[in-house]
């Protein structure tokens, strides 16, 4: 599996709905347009509009089934 390829939820800083982004594109400083309102976001980690979507108590091992499952579900939506 390869960690940089894997889908995070984050949340728009604009209009608060969940979307999904690569990690690979948070870590490459990517800016992505929110699905639901267009707002663009800087998934820079010095730019506070990034939000990272990670729950702050996300463990990189611990449920990370549980957590591909969710991101899984809301991708399919």
């Amino acid at each position: 599996m390869d960690f940089n390829d894997q889908d995070v939820i984050i949340e728009c800083p604009n209009c608060k709905k969940e979307m999904i982004v690569k990690i690979l594109e948070i870590t490459n400083h990517h800016t992505v347009s929110c699905p639901e309102c267009g707002a663009k976001i800087d998934l820079s980690a010095n730019d506070p509009s990034a939000k990272l979507g990670i729950p702050k108590n996300y463990k990189p091992f611990e449920g990370l089934d549980e957590y591909l499952k969710e991101v899984e579900a809301k991708r399919n939506k």
